[in-house]
């Protein structure tokens, strides 16, 4: 942790995200929702999806882009498959209300597949992926949104980060959890970085002009994952999404005729008793884990870690506090004395 990082305990900053949300709107039960999102990405050490975005989001909410007090509702009940139109609701509350929803499709036909319209930012899409490998079920979630990442060959944003979760029980933390974007960099780490007035790892992003950096500053949007690949992949994930559900976000905002912040998402759950027996498949995703476990490390001493085991390595901000850059800390601060609601103690 810097040294102009504020230390916050979870149940602390957690009550305050709760204040924060119901002052804005939010009922109390959307408001823990949403928290919990925020706090689970702090608590993994995915800073950038956590507490920091709540400024951004009181924005969305005081322009309209994100309504606090929509409820996601069922909008095509199609057995297997479902719509839920979101209403601009908060991204936590929808995709939540999306993967319950695919969970209960899924016990009664093994799979079931949600898709998400109208809804706003989402957080870290592993939490609601996680929702169904804590219930024994396969969890995958996605949220595409408008173009704010290059095409890979162009020197303009095409494409969406469009971050992608699976979680599956089992293992040796209880779930194998993979959560990625499908950019080199997310967006939430270039303006964590930014933040903290660090670096980025690398060549990730362009310049607003186009020009390749590696200055959180001068970012205006990241390069894809793995060049083409991942400008593909967030491709077609629109066409299995948005484009699915007559809800597109790419091309609209291509052509100039929408602007603003969108997103649709998708939360799909795989009924693993209807394929083969829990306790069999936990087993066996044990002992593929140990074989991975168990490779030879590319460096002397090294380790090889399973998709989640460096976010869940950060568990010792449970028994500290979560640390919050001070830059952030005073938007924070900011936000929540125009909305009326107290900080939160600062941990000793």
């Amino acid at each position: 942790m810097s040294q102009k990082d504020i230390r916050v305990g979870v149940e602390n900053l957690e009550q305050f995200c709760i204040e924060v949300f119901v002052a804005t709107g939010f009922s109390a039960q959307a408001a823990r929702t949403q928290a919990d999102v925020l706090v689970w990405a702090d608590l993994r050490g995915v800073d950038s999806h956590g507490v920091m975005r709540i400024p951004r989001y009181v924005e969305w909410l005081r322009s309209g882009a994100m309504r606090g007090d929509a409820v996601p509702e069922i909008a095509s009940d199609l057995g297997a498959a479902g719509v839920v139109e979101a209403a601009q609701a908060p991204g936590a509350v929808a995709m939540s209300f999306a993967m319950n929803d695919a969970m209960e499709r899924a016990r009664a036909h093994a799979i079931g597949w949600t898709l998400v319209r109208h809804t706003t930012h989402s957080g870290a899409v592993g939490y609601y992926a996680a929702m169904a490998a804590r219930d024994q079920m396969i969890g995958i979630a996605v949220a595409t949104s408008r173009p704010n990442m290059a095409y890979h060959g162009a020197r303009a944003a095409g494409v969406a980060t469009t971050p992608i979760a699976i979680a599956v029980p089992g293992g040796p933390h209880g779930m194998l959890l993979l959560d990625m974007s499908t950019s080199a960099l997310p967006i939430g780490k270039i303006r964590a970085a930014r933040a903290k007035g660090e670096p980025l790892p690398g060549i990730v992003a362009l310049t607003a002009d186009g020009t390749p950096t590696n200055d959180a500053s001068e970012a205006a949007f990241p390069l894809p994952l793995g060049g083409p690949k991942g400008s593909g992949l967030s491709l077609l994930l629109e066409c299995l999404t948005g484009v699915l559900i007559h809800n597109p976000l790419l091309e609209p905002a291509l052509a100039g005729s929408q602007k603003g912040h969108a997103q649709n998402g998708l939360a799909a759950a795989i009924d693993i008793a209807a394929f083969s027996g829990v306790a069999d498949f936990e087993a066996q995703i044990v002992a593929l884990a140990q074989s991975i476990k168990g490779l030879p490390p590319a460096e002397p001493g090294g380790e090889v870690l399973l998709p989640g085991e460096p976010e869940l390595r950060e568990s010792v901000r449970r028994r500290d506090g979560i640390p919050i850059p001070r830059k952030t800390w005073l938007r924070l601060m900011e936000t929540a004395q125009g909305l009326g609601v107290s900080p939160p103690p600062i941990a000793e």
